[in-house]
């Protein structure tokens, strides 16, 4: 059995401590085999990266021959036993079954199985159209930080390479052979820094930088806008600029601005118990029936779902909730109340508020205010309802000062944004 250690360079290391959240109890590793099932084919090489005496360092187990097998995985549990985060790519689907069905073998207990594990190829790949990348292949992410291979080869050309070292013990081979594995621990290390992506939901806003801004919308009107600044957990490797439904995001190394518009104008909120309600048409409201009795009967009419509401003018930021309207959302609790441009309860309730006998003139207001909704200038509006996504809905809240200076509220806002615009 070959064994080799070399320390990692110090870029890498304080890299690789600062996404992982330190180093003293994390190990990653990558492993070579000569096929792809533990059935038929062995592994012949393990290589891992770990902190040891106070160094990072990448060490290397080799097996000359079938027979060394066993002393491999031997000298791997050995030397990762007081680790207790595993760290590896793709290795859900391959590396760690392959592993525990050969020490399973050799009747072993692989030292992997209870420990967390950290899949960075399961973290990143969500991010494939986002970041516009081909595919997710670890050569594939280097390459998109700017790192370069000395190594010409595949995993899957190497066992042609080792079978042949075994039966001529080539140095110039073997050194090919590390080379590879070697350079799958680095490539890992460095992707580790795509984390970033995964990890902006985590962002902290720039304390007491929240603030409404006057800005001018694509049709020259002046509008408002919540510029928000963000300190991101993790550095970005390269800028990143993000958009969708009217809010922007661009970050760049550790530092992030969301950019939010701003509705002015009148929304409705709509009462949840729609049964206690009587609407009345003319005046395009609902009020408690406590009060309705007090109404003459030919001015109101019960409420439903989609006309239980009373209408409120001011500043308002959106909100993008799960579609559907049994679906509940963390935030529609956090962000209370809640307005809405039409019933959260359906698509249709202009139509089915006129079926309730709204009269002429409020049918005419909710022209007025479907027009306005839908004018160029108005930055919230511009998507058309018929061409929103199915998943969500849009809701709003009121931009007041007490939440301007609320670093937890600001902070969850922050969250759910980045949330929207990633799953954009």
């Amino acid at each position: 059995m070959k064994t080799k250690t070399e320390p990692i360079s110090e870029q890498l290391t304080s890299l690789a401590s600062s996404c992982a959240g330190g180093l003293s109890d994390a190990v990653f590793f990558d492993i070579e085999t000569t096929g792809l099932s533990p059935k038929s084919a062995f592994c012949y090489l393990i290589g891992a990266a770990l902190l040891e005496d106070g160094r990072f360092v990448l060490c290397q187990y080799l097996a000359e021959d079938l027979s060394e097998e066993e002393a491999v995985l031997r000298a791997f549990a050995e030397r990762i036993r007081s680790k207790g985060r595993a760290f590896h790519f793709n290795g859900t689907t391959f590396d760690l079954p392959f592993l525990q069905a050969r020490y399973r073998r050799y009747g072993l207990e692989c030292p992997l199985g209870s420990m967390e594990q950290t899949d960075l190829y399961r973290r990143i790949s969500p991010f494939k159209n986002l970041l516009k990348l081909s595919n997710c292949k670890l050569k594939t992410l280097e390459e998109f930080l700017g790192d370069r291979r000395k190594d010409p080869f595949t995993g899957g050309e190497l066992i042609a390479l080792y079978h042949t070292y075994r039966q001529e013990r080539d140095d110039r081979l073997l050194q090919v052979l590390l080379l590879h594995n070697a350079e799958d621990i680095l490539g890992m290390l460095s992707v580790l820094s795509m984390l970033a992506y995964p990890a902006l939901c985590d962002a902290l806003p720039a304390a007491k930088e929240a603030a409404l801004s006057p800005c001018t919308d694509y049709a020259g009107k002046a509008q408002k806008e919540l510029l928000l600044p963000l300190r991101l957990r993790l550095s970005l490797p390269r800028p990143l600029a993000l958009h969708a439904d009217g809010v922007f995001f661009s970050g760049k190394d550790d530092s992030g601005l969301l950019k939010i518009p701003v509705f002015c104008g009148e929304l409705k909120y709509f009462y949840p118990d729609h049964k206690n309600y009587s609407y009345l048409p003319e005046e395009d409201c609902a009020i408690h029936k406590s009060v309705a009795i007090y109404v003459d009967k030919s001015h109101r009419i019960p409420a439903t779902p989609e006309t239980c509401y009373t209408r409120k003018t001011g500043e308002f930021l959106p909100l993008f909730l799960p579609s559907g309207s049994g679906e509940a959302a963390l935030e529609e609790e956090r962000f209370a109340p809640l307005f809405f441009r039409q019933s959260p309860f359906s698509h249709s309730s202009g139509r089915a508020a006129s079926r309730k006998g709204r009269n002429t003139a409020s049918g005419q207001q909710a022209s007025r205010n479907s027009s306005a909704a839908a004018s160029p200038g108005n930055v919230s509006a511009r998507r058309q309802p018929s061409q929103k996504p199915a998943s969500f809905r849009e809701g709003y809240f009121e931009a007041k000062e007490a939440f301007l200076s609320d670093f937890s509220l600001l902070s969850a806002y922050a969250s759910h944004l980045l949330r929207h615009l990633l799953k954009g």
